[in-house]
């Protein structure tokens, strides 16, 4: 059969098969007197399952080697995939296994940043987040302590009503503060600060000198004296 009757049979196209040609993947026919290449049943069949195999999560290569594997094994009839060829979709196996736990998980964080409405955010980056211009000094933080155990339980522990409530009341206090505010304010609301504080399970481990001072950099940014004055005493 010609290459055309052949694609058309695997339900592929012409320039497909060629390139199964081209990666080695499908044998080349022998050439006709008319320079054509002469297709057999065998070539179909070989490029079905090729098809089947990468569709299982193969690569070409891994497919194109599995068929020629089997196709050479004597035993092929009662054994289709001889010791090579098991080691080869073995690992294949392991990949998608690997894909799978990688998807779920990436599920699963996507299922609590919706939950959380914080899409695009770490767990602990929405625990931190209490209003939208928190969100830099949240991201970063949460950056900076991404392998530290603690950082799910601090988490959890700041994503409770009772902790969520407290957070914006502190957020409103210090929203507050302006230039006027005398030290008596500020040191009562530092305190309160460090008592919520200290009421938190998950204590992060100290950052080196130079990241502590870029997140109190950035959370200064956009803060009055006094707020800023609050933010030295609280450090």
């Amino acid at each position: 059969m010609r290459v055309g009757e052949l694609a058309e049979l695997a339900g592929v196209t012409v320039r497909t098969v060629r390139y199964y040609h081209q990666v080695g993947a499908l044998p080349t026919p022998p050439r006709r007197s008319n320079g054509y290449g002469d297709y057999t049943v065998d070539h179909l069949v070989t490029l079905l399952r090729i098809r089947q195999l990468t569709a299982s999560g193969l690569s070409l290569a891994q497919a194109g080697a599995v068929v020629a594997d089997s196709a050479s094994d004597s035993d092929s009839a009662s054994d289709p995939a001889s010791a090579s060829a098991e080691e080869v979709l073995d690992e294949v196996d392991r990949t998608l296994e690997a894909r799978i736990a990688a998807l779920t998980e990436q599920r699963r964080r996507l299922a609590q940043a919706r939950s959380g409405r914080h899409v695009g955010l770490s767990r602990l980056a929405a625990a931190l987040t209490v209003r939208p211009t928190d969100l830099p000094v949240a991201t970063l933080i949460a950056h900076l302590y991404a392998d530290a155990p603690q950082a799910d339980l601090l988490a959890d522990a700041l994503l409770t009503p009772e902790s969520r409530s407290a957070l914006v009341s502190l957020q409103q206090r210090f929203d507050a503060i302006d230039e006027s505010s005398p030290d008596s304010v500020l040191e009562a609301l530092a305190e309160e600060v460090r008592r919520v504080v200290a009421a938190l399970p998950g204590d992060l481990p100290p950052v080196p000198e130079e990241r502590h001072r870029l997140v109190l950099t950035l959370a200064a940014r956009d803060l009055n004296d006094r707020q800023r004055e609050l933010v030295r005493r609280l450090d």
